[in-house]
């Protein structure tokens, strides 16, 4: 891959990496709220360039609804089903990328670049995976919305050819329709709330960097780079947030001792992708 295209994917992965820990300084507000105003907030990091938002009507309905779906599904996930569980489900969605965009190749997919997907998600799980697993009817349906949620993803990361935006900072408008669909989601199912203004501060920067320029970013990234080696690098993500975790507190200390195997699975596996 280029260093442009290693740039903006380790850029996106670090921003989103920032993600659980700076939600931990939201307090109580809503999901759908806090996805919501997040992402309305993130169109900012792409107002200055507006213009590139104008897409065709199902471009930008295919944008704005996987990002909408993407967030609602994987917010429902955590309320139906144990959190560490339904986000070990969701981490499906880079092996995804890997698989869809091999579909797109004329070589389609190497044993080699399914095999490096496998350990990265190894690595993924012994970061971030519990020791056990509930299979209630809720439970059941949570692990299902974060599967869609993955899903929902991969198809708006490799997106049909048709259907990508000619500009990366098209992402700024699809945040804006997702977020108003989020909010509008809020205000007929959540209750309302009025956060404090260092929430609100917490929110706008939530929005600017983990919902708003990464999407920019990984955009850039999909355009320029390889999809498998890409998809492959994403598993970092988990790991880095357990590390950012751990470094505030919010991590009892033994977690820092499957790190260190978990972030070499995730190194050997982007290696077999490339």
């Amino acid at each position: 891959m280029s260093t442009a295209a290693w740039a903006c994917t380790l850029g996106a992965i670090l921003m989103w990496a920032l993600f659980a820990t700076l939600v931990r300084h939201v307090g109580s507000a809503p999901p759908l709220y806090l996805t919501g105003v997040a992402l309305c907030c993130g169109s900012l990091a792409s107002i200055y360039h507006w213009r590139q938002w104008r897409v065709p009507a199902p471009t930008y309905a295919f944008g704005a609804g996987c990002l909408f779906i993407y967030h609602v599904c994987l917010v429902a996930a955590f309320r139906y089903a144990p959190i560490a569980e339904a986000n070990l489900v969701n981490y499906l969605w880079p092996m995804l990328i890997v698989i869809l965009a091999a579909r797109r190749t004329e070589g389609g997919l190497r044993p080699l670049q399914l095999l490096g997907c496998a350990i990265a998600f190894a690595g993924c799980a012994l970061a971030i995976a519990p020791t056990t697993w509930s299979y209630a009817p809720m439970h059941l349906a949570g692990y299902t919305l974060a599967a869609v949620a993955a899903l929902s993803w991969a198809v708006y990361s490799v997106g049909p050819r048709g259907l990508q935006a000619d500009s990366s900072w098209a992402t700024g408008g699809f945040c804006l329709g997702a977020g108003v669909l989020a909010l509008l989601g809020h205000a007929l199912f959540e209750a309302p709330y009025a956060p404090s203004i260092a929430e609100f501060g917490w929110i706008v920067a939530i929005g600017i960097g983990p919902l708003g320029m990464s999407f920019v970013l990984w955009n850039r990234a999909m355009r320029l780079g390889s999809a498998s080696t890409i998809g492959s690098l994403s598993y970092l993500t988990p790991i880095l947030s357990t590390l950012a975790l751990a470094w505030a507190g919010a991590i009892p200390e033994g977690a820092w001792l499957r790190l260190g195997p978990a972030l070499l699975l995730v190194i050997a596996g982007v290696r077999l992708t490339r």
